[in-house]
């Protein structure tokens, strides 16, 4: 029976690949947790989201808080941040439609949001 040292080779070579492995691990294997282990943290209330059919009102863009703001269908606490700095940035809106040059409010979210937005007056939204 002739050994044939090539085929011994390409048979240790994934074995060794392995060995390697584990010495750069330091000798050990660590099995990761799906979910760490941690304490629970409350968040602070927000406004509760409505949808579109639950929602009365106007909402004025030009002095809603980012609280009100997060009240509208797919406001939430960055797309709120955004508005309120545009609006400090660029002298409040002058209508409504200026909400399409914050980012993240495109056509059809603007659509969406037009029925309860305002640029005068209170803000009545519930």
């Amino acid at each position: 029976m002739k050994l044939d040292l090539s085929k011994l080779v390409h048979r240790l070579i994934p074995f060794a690949a392995i060995a390697l492995l584990v010495a750069s691990m330091g000798g050990t294997w660590h099995v990761a947790h799906a979910a760490p282990s941690a304490t629970i943290v409350e968040e602070p209330e927000r406004p509760v989201k409505k949808s579109a059919k639950d929602l009365t009102g106007k909402l004025n863009l030009n002095t809603a808080t980012e609280e009100q703001l997060m009240m509208l269908p797919t406001v939430g606490p960055a797309k709120a941040e955004r508005i309120v700095v545009w609006r400090k940035k660029n002298g409040g809106f002058k209508r409504t439609a200026d909400l399409r040059r914050v980012k993240g409010f495109g056509y059809k979210t603007f659509k969406r949001l037009e029925p309860f937005l305002d640029v005068k007056g209170d803000t009545t939204l519930k």
